[in-house]
């Protein structure tokens, strides 16, 4: 007997809900996002000081700005969809129906080593971010130069969270989004990703993205095509997680080679 491979019927980005996903997946520290920030903290420590840090596909979030602007005197954030970017702008501009990110200020202050941060800590680090934060842009992952030719290469430090992989359902699409990200660090720059792990979706609410069901051996493949090395890889296990379409989440951090 031969078992048909499972039909999946992705929703269209155009039906992409900031407030939704961010309802979802950031009203409180969940462990995904626990383990990014321990990762995310701990691969900081080893990264010299940079003029500028680049998050690249934030979506409609700017927790993983907090740990950067103890490196960075300045970050960009760089998002393709405009409803995320506007999202973004709404924090920065305080205004008062944009997502609170408190807890998550906390949570980074913790894992930076401060076990009882307070309310007027994470306030600080929040000021500190939007400070830091001094560009929004565009970015298209599927472009050779996703920041233009201008910005191939500039930047020393480049994040990028739950990004490419959740982009495509298509590996070889994948792998070309990769390549185009790396493009934009540095050389001897340190790249920081976290990824969705083996999952072919992931859930908003009954829609369904793709994801491009990459495994740690994928990652560790593809940043070394793109002449990366040093490369520090975690792989945690998330079953909470499992209803919403993945079950494990995967990090990495790497220098890319002179």
């Amino acid at each position: 007997m031969t078992t048909q491979p499972r039909l999946i019927e992705y929703s269209e980005w155009s039906d992409w809900e900031p407030k939704e996903y961010l309802s979802e997946y950031y009203a409180t520290v969940m462990p995904d996002e626990r383990y990014a920030m321990e990762f995310l903290v701990e691969s900081l420590r080893g990264v010299p000081e940079a003029d500028c840090a680049l998050d690249f596909g934030a979506g409609p979030t700017v927790h993983h700005a907090f740990p950067l602007v103890t490196k960075a005197k300045e970050v960009h954030l760089a998002e393709f969809l405009p409803g995320n970017r506007d999202e973004i702008e709404s924090w920065l501009r305080h205004d008062p129906d944009s997502h609170n990110w408190l807890s998550f200020a906390q949570e980074t202050l913790k894992v930076e080593g401060n076990p009882h941060p307070t309310v007027i800590e994470a306030l600080e680090r929040e000021r500190a971010t939007r400070e830091c934060v001094t560009r929004v842009v565009a970015a298209d992952a599927g472009e050779t130069d996703p920041l233009g030719p201008s910005m191939r290469g500039y930047y020393p430090l480049v994040t990028s969270h739950y990004c490419a992989e959740g982009a495509t359902n298509d590996k070889a699409t994948w792998r070309r989004y990769m390549r185009n990200i790396a493009g934009l660090v540095r050389a001897e720059g340190t790249l920081i990703l976290s990824a969705c792990g083996a999952a072919d979706y992931y859930c908003i609410g009954e829609r369904r993205f793709p994801c491009a069901g990459v495994n740690g051996h994928d990652l560790l493949d593809s940043l070394a095509e793109n002449g990366f090395g040093d490369v520090t890889l975690r792989i945690r296990q998330v079953p909470d997680h499992s209803e919403q379409g993945y079950g494990s989440v995967l990090f990495a951090c790497a220098v890319k080679r002179a």
